[in-house]
């Protein structure tokens, strides 16, 4: 089971972007004579971490996303997400933070409708 904060998700949320980054930052600058500077250093933070659910997967329930969107609506809150093999990270939502729809049309979804969630979350450290 994946948990933000505390917050059972679903364990079958898929990472879309887990191999997308790399610990090393790199500023590449030319300089006035036209040489090239190259400078890498570790970069600690700022890894995104999206989650995302589908049309057959990821589905919540309504409370869980009336629960993401009261995290949501916390400006600058830090909150520990733990994955399925265990691995624990410190995020915070970023600009879109997160998206959620009913798997059905329903015009009044009571706690237990099911919705397909996506996150969009960045390490910390």
């Amino acid at each position: 089971m994946i948990t933000l904060d505390g917050i059972s998700l679903t364990s079958d949320l898929l990472w879309i972007d887990e191999y997308a980054w790399t610990p090393v930052a790199q500023q590449v600058d030319i300089m006035s004579d036209g040489a090239v500077a190259v400078q890498e250093d570790a970069q600690l933070t700022g890894r995104l971490i999206t989650l995302i659910g589908g049309d057959t997967f990821g589905y919540v329930k309504k409370s869980v996303v009336d629960l993401v969107k009261a995290k949501a609506d916390t400006p600058g809150l830090q909150m520990t997400l733990v994955l399925n093999d265990g691995r624990s990270f410190n995020v915070v939502f970023t600009g879109d933070r997160y998206n959620a729809n009913p798997v059905a049309d329903n015009s009044d979804p009571d706690a237990d409708f099911y919705y397909t969630l996506s996150l969009y979350l960045m390490v910390l450290e």
